[in-house]
């Protein structure tokens, strides 16, 4: 069992239980913020021993899960993105935040998401995916009052639904070719044996692509994500736009860069192409978007793509460069989110990119963390932002990708008609509400994690050869046996 290796996601898992008991106290203080204090606390000592867990490679759970750099990377990733929405959710207008059930669907999800960074067979990755999944369709439609919050969560669920089908019936077909569901076995087979051409095998490839693309929201598999983004509360749509698009990649490095990197031409073009078209689709169509939690809904459609590209270079620097943008994509998100939902409690419609006009000048602070965010989104030098695209494109241009290169930078270049616009909208644009109406909901929680998320994107890029070197120690880890 070697519970040990195994406590971060046996601790996340446990919280989450305590904090829907909290939840369920007559007394009214320990009702209303114990979850939460509970669920934060959990999961900050479930990081604190995957930091010590660190440099150690222990297989736990009958080779079901392991710890190794890549799984404690992530860990700290998905609680990061989980903390930070719990203090994004304090005072929410809506009161999920005083919901026992909202703390511990967030943990519960944090626990899947760990179980699939360090899953060591097909089975852990599928029942991880589907444990956060689940959580997920719960926490869309958890403003049971509003028609667009059950709308999300209504199709979500049958979006999410298909894709684990694909998923699913892909994993089944990669067992039935090599007679194994262990990752490291998988890989072995793969190995002493050519697979070039069995069509079972292409099948599974294929098939795993498209449940993956589902969970990633890369296009053609990305007609859900605009909708479900809008629908749900904007605390949830940032933590499924960052933790849940990390849990798609690090399944997609856990399959591809691993097991299955020895037959990396059979499916290499495939994924450059879902690249290519996700780039391609979610620029173009955040141009007309005037909604922002839309808008970064297709922006997390190209994102997606960019992810792809060092997913389809079937590289260590590859897969360093995914490490590396996944790092930077989740502090840009979520500080672009979180200045939406500081927005949404001062003002009626405040997603509406006409609510932020002259933000900027209304406030200097938050419209600053908001302009970060935009131009490390759209790839400015010297942000992180802009640092990961050019390791993802340099890892494609090393592999001879250049067309899948050059696709990224000129989506790129579309992105900045949609980043850019937000950015003056803020500074140049007419002074809006002198008074917000609720500005008294705005809680210090919020206003400190989105410092956080604005200090994440400076520090990231200040400090990026330091977290390149472990981006690469966690790349490497995925070809250890």
């Amino acid at each position: 069992m070697n519970t040990l290796a195994a406590a971060p996601p046996i601790i996340v898992a446990t919280t989450a239980l305590l904090a829907l008991m909290a939840g369920l106290f007559p007394q009214r203080l320990v009702r209303r913020e114990g979850p939460t204090v509970i669920a934060i606390v959990g999961m900050l000592v479930a990081a604190v021993m995957s930091i010590l867990l660190w440099g150690n490679r222990i297989v736990a759970l009958g080779g079901g899960y392991r710890i190794d750099h890549l799984s404690v990377l992530f860990n700290l990733i998905f609680i990061g993105c989980a903390v930070i929405t719990l203090l994004l959710s304090v005072n929410e207008s809506s009161g999920v935040d005083r919901r026992g059930e909202y703390a511990a669907l967030v943990t519960t999800a944090t626990a899947g998401m760990i179980l699939v960074a360090g899953a060591g067979d097909l089975i852990m990755i599928f029942l991880g995916i589907e444990i956060l999944s689940v959580a997920l369709y719960v926490l869309c439609a958890l403003e049971l009052w509003r028609e667009r919050s059950l709308e999300s969560g209504l199709k979500y669920l049958i979006v999410g639904a298909v894709g684990s089908s694909f998923l699913l019936y892909g994993l089944a077909f990669l067992f039935g070719t090599t007679g194994s569901v262990n990752l490291t076995k998988i890989g072995a087979s793969l190995t002493q044996a050519s697979f070039n051409t069995e069509p079972l095998l292409w099948i599974a490839v294929t098939l795993i692509i498209v449940g993956l693309g589902f969970k990633a929201s890369a296009a053609p598999f990305h007609m859900w994500t605009p909708d479900v983004y809008e629908g749900a509360p904007t605390p949830v749509t940032a933590f499924m736009a960052t933790a849940t698009k990390a849990v798609a990649f690090v399944a997609f490095l856990r399959i591809f860069a691993g097991p299955l990197i020895d037959i990396v031409h059979t499916w290499q073009i495939a994924i450059g192409v879902v690249a290519a078209v996700s780039i391609i689709i979610g620029n173009v169509a955040a141009l007309v978007q005037t909604n922002l939690k839309r808008m970064l809904a297709y922006s997390s459609i190209a994102q997606a793509g960019y992810l792809l590209i060092g997913v389809a270079a079937g590289t260590v620097q590859g897969a360093q460069a995914v490490l590396f943008y996944l790092l930077a994509y989740a502090a840009m998100t979520l500080a672009a989110f979180a200045v939406v939902i500081i927005r949404e409690r001062e003002v009626d419609n405040g997603e509406d990119l006409a609510s932020f006009s002259g933000y900027g000048r209304a406030r200097p602070f938050l419209g600053g963390i908001m302009t970060l965010a935009m131009l490390s989104l759209a790839g400015f030098p010297p942000l992180s932002g802009f640092i990961g695209k050019f390791l993802l494109f340099g890892a494609a241009a090393e592999q001879h990708l250049w067309w899948l290169a050059v696709i990224g930078a000129l989506g790129s270049v579309i992105s900045l008609g949609y980043y850019l616009r937000v950015v003056g909208v803020m500074w140049f644009g007419a002074a809006g509400d002198p008074e917000p109406r609720k500005l008294l909901n705005v809680s210090s929680p919020v206003t400190l994690s989105t410092a956080a998320c604005g200090v994440a994107i400076l520090g990231f890029a200040a400090f990026a050869g330091p977290l390149l070197t472990v981006c690469q120690q966690a790349a490497m880890s995925l070809l250890s046996p």
